[in-house]
């Protein structure tokens, strides 16, 4: 068995560890800078964007013990030429952006900004006044123009944190099965917190980004999912579908503590747009 990590900013303290040996894993664990659905065969745990998980419904369950979850502040920013309420529409460029990203900025881009977007692509074009970027780009100064922090808009819009990462694993697996993986996540989870000054001096340095910046982002951050950050994930993968190649989801089957017997489903009354 592996585990697939994504390989981001936010995600440094599950991949650090395990990737500078701090800890000692039973089962092999590999980081991946692009990590989508199609990379994860159907016996495979994954730790994925969330938006992932709309693409895995029928092979894998949302496992709420390790998570990636911001409240108020982010790694994912919109980056713009002009004050953003002074454009109407644009193409939309997503810059090195997960589904996560992309999710997130269809969620607040004409909700929150009133910015309506005529087109959403990966290439370089001229005419895209709006630029999705992620993880440690999200967190320095654009060289010209302006950036909003996407989760601070998600959060005013909604009051909701941003759910960008879950694990997955699959729905044939239970707890016991699963604990090698588990206990590895547990220990990469446990190293980072002890050692998160070095984590940080060592992100920091990296990739050349402010390291007060950075203590603020993880000091917004929590690792697992509570029952409130389900629904939150809920809310978010229903609104930033609209538009998008991922399927909708109707709701989250998700691996319950060890006292149920069965994983759960849970629904919101939203209906699809």
């Amino acid at each position: 068995m592996r585990i697939l990590l994504h390989d981001t900013l936010v995600t440094a303290p599950y991949v650090v560890p395990a990737r500078l040996g701090w800890i000692e894993s039973p089962v092999s664990v590999e980081p991946m800078a692009d990590l989508r659905a199609g990379d994860v065969a159907p016996n495979e745990v994954a730790l994925i964007p969330s938006a992932e998980v709309a693409s895995l419904q029928e092979s894998h369950q949302v496992v709420p013990d390790f998570a990636v979850i911001a409240t108020g502040e982010g790694a994912v920013a919109m980056r713009v030429s002009v004050r953003p309420d002074e454009i109407e529409a644009s193409p939309v460029r997503l810059y090195d952006a997960s589904g996560s990203a992309e999710i997130l900025a269809r969620a607040t881009l004409q909700p929150f900004y009133g910015i309506n977007s005529t087109a959403w692509t990966s290439d370089d074009t001229a005419s895209a006044q709006v630029v999705i970027v992620e993880g440690a780009e999200a967190l320095r100064e654009p060289e010209a123009g302006m950036a909003e922090d996407l989760t601070r808009a998600w959060f005013i819009l909604t009051g909701q944190p941003v759910v960008s990462h879950v694990l997955v694993a699959p729905k044939s697996l239970n707890r016991e099965a699963l604990s090698p993986v588990l206990a590895t996540l547990e220990s990469a989870r446990a190293a980072a917190h002890e050692r998160r000054r070095d984590l940080r001096k060592q992100l920091a340095e990296r990739e050349e980004i402010d390291r007060d910046r950075l203590t603020r982002l993880f000091a917004a951050q929590r690792l697992s999912l509570e029952d409130e950050d389900r629904r939150a994930l809920l809310m978010l993968l229903q609104r930033g579908n609209r538009g998008s190649a991922y399927p909708y989801v109707w709701n989250l089957t998700c691996l319950e503590p060890e006292s149920s017997q069965e994983p759960s489903s849970e629904i919101t009354p939203a209906p699809p747009e």
